[in-house]
């Protein structure tokens, strides 16, 4: 199956779905409220919503097997998705409508309905669609930085300059400044000088998650949480509210960040 179609849960569709009805059944939209009582209301939400769920699984499945929609951004696929499953959905509305509140659509308004279903459509679906997406984009975070803390901790460079570290503050860098002969780290526990050569530490590190910035300075890349600009010079804000700046000759490292 497309990846699109695995960004989907039935449990977590059924449950905002559930909710919506429920929601809308209490509310009342579309004068719903004035011509039917409440378990009316209920049965009514319920057939359109969880009918109209059915429509968009079903095209949801259809469009997994257009080979060209694969490349379209995940975006404009949900869009076509909703947009398509808009059309079936509004039929059933229309006969939800004729039949539970004896009410039917003059033709002029079936637009108007279709644009209804769309918009419902998208802010339903929406909100099961882009939870599971930033779930899962943290889970790719979350797995990514493991990946990192178990490369640095085999990396036999990168533990040859840890080993240097003074263990009062620890092993979890920010930055390294060069001060003649030394190296002042700072990490996030505090910061010391270590006895060894700029570019026998850029060495050290180059495996490290971090860049040189400046002849003078390098930083790890969690830690730059913004750039600030003063002119033609560039700074790099950390998240010790410190700022180094960054030289031309570094730039296109901190703007890849």
């Amino acid at each position: 199956m497309d990846t699109y179609f695995k960004q989907y849960s039935w449990q977590r569709d059924a449950l905002i779905s559930g909710g919506a009805v429920l929601a809308f059944a209490f509310i009342g939209p579309f004068g719903t409220f004035d011509d039917m009582l409440f378990f009316v209301r209920l049965l009514f939400w319920a057939i359109a919503i969880f009918g109209c769920g059915v429509f968009f699984w079903l095209v949801v499945y259809l469009l997994n097997k257009v080979i060209f929609l694969k490349k379209l951004h995940f975006i404009v696929r949900h869009i076509i998705v909703v947009f398509i499953t808009a059309f079936p959905a509004s039929v059933l509305i229309y006969y939800d409508n004729m039949i539970l509140r004896d009410n039917i659509f003059p033709v002029a308004r079936l637009p108007w309905l279709w644009l209804t279903v769309f918009v419902i459509g998208m802010i339903i679906t929406g909100l099961n669609f882009f939870s599971h997406l930033g779930k899962s984009l943290s889970s790719k975070e979350r797995h990514k930085r493991e990946v990192t803390k178990i490369h640095i901790k085999t990396d036999k460079d990168i533990l040859c300059f840890l080993d240097r570290l003074p263990k009062e503050i620890g092993s979890d860098l920010i930055s390294l400044s060069m001060h003649d002969h030394y190296i002042d780290v700072t990490t996030k526990q505090g910061s010391a000088l270590v006895h060894l050569k700029f570019s026998d530490a850029m060495k050290e590190l180059k495996k490290y998650p971090g860049a040189q910035i400046h002849r003078s300075h390098w930083v790890v890349f969690s830690a730059i949480k913004n750039v600030k600009t003063n002119g033609r010079l560039k700074f790099a804000l950390l998240s010790d509210g410190r700022e180094l700046p960054i030289s031309k000759t570094y730039k296109k490292v901190i703007e890849t960040v």
